[in-house]
């Protein structure tokens, strides 16, 4: 599955947003409620169950969180 595609699922299903039709530009941090560190730390925890990965501390930044694009290559990094 493509990094963008895991990002939208992955932001869906913490965020429970249904079909928001999320874009790769599409804000995260800042434009949704629900979206706070109980949240971000859901996000991390799909992000490693998906990938098999281990997210550390030191590399969970607000950056990250800016778009779904951001995510997705976030993302993308990690299935390296």
């Amino acid at each position: 599955m493509e990094s963008l595609e895991i990002a939208k699922k992955i932001l869906i299903t913490n965020l429970q947003l249904g079909d928001h039709g999320l874009q790769e530009d599409t804000p995260v941090a800042g434009e949704f409620p629900q979206f706070n560190s109980l949240s971000i730390a859901g996000i991390i925890a799909s992000i490693e169950d998906e990938l098999g990965c281990e997210v550390e501390d030191e590399e969970i930044t607000v950056e990250i969180f800016e778009t779904v694009g951001t995510l997705a290559t976030f993302i993308e990094s990690k299935t390296g």
